[in-house]
């Protein structure tokens, strides 16, 4: 379906009832669907695996999920099932239930797998709409230069950014937690007993 399609129809349940959810952008990752395993980049994945593993075993009731990510949901699952496979103490999170979303696939830890924004284009609207179309090849260019310690560069990190913003607006909740990678939801408490 295209990515419109998929996000309105997030919307679309999002506007039936009340929802709460909690969403994570997991863009620029690695992957293949011609190669064995789909040539995952296993780091690229496993900050994220802890992350919703963690939240569906929080004890938090009627809380959803969602990912916005350039790879499709079968290429997200094998994801994380491989973390799964080194990190056993998660695997309930893979029978943990689903908040009222028709047709996720049976273990998948997403309600939602959506696409992510296209920040090249969204920056690329908007110069075009104040009479700069051309500059933004030019600046990605010239930010390509500025490299940082894990070898991305200037250029990807505000693309990268870019498509997060944009990705807020697309939330398929009504109330909607953005969160980063790495936050580590803490199990319930255990009941008091005197």
């Amino acid at each position: 379906a295209p990515a419109c399609a998929r996000t309105r129809e997030a919307h679309d349940f999002a506007m039936a009832e009340p929802t709460v959810g909690v969403c994570w952008t997991r863009n620029m990752v690695t992957f293949a669907l011609d190669k064995p395993g789909f040539g995952l980049v296993p780091h690229e994945w496993g900050e994220l695996h802890t992350s919703v593993a963690t939240l569906l075993l929080s004890g938090e009731v009627g809380v959803g999920s969602c990912v916005f990510t350039e790879a499709p949901r079968h290429v997200v699952d094998r994801a994380m099932r491989l973390w799964t496979a080194k990190r056993p103490g998660l695997q309930a999170a893979h029978s943990a239930p689903h908040y009222g979303v028709e047709g996720v696939p049976s273990g998948s830890l997403f309600d939602f797998v959506l696409p992510t924004s296209d920040a090249r284009s969204l920056l690329a609207g908007a110069a075009e709409a104040i009479g700069e179309g051309g500059q933004v090849s030019a600046m990605l260019t010239k930010l390509e230069s500025a490299n940082f310690r894990n070898k991305s560069s200037l250029a990807t990190k505000l693309l990268s950014r870019t498509g997060r913003l944009a990705n807020l607006a697309a939330a398929p909740f009504n109330v909607t937690l953005f969160l980063d990678d790495d936050t580590f939801f803490c199990p319930p408490p255990l009941p008091y007993t005197a």
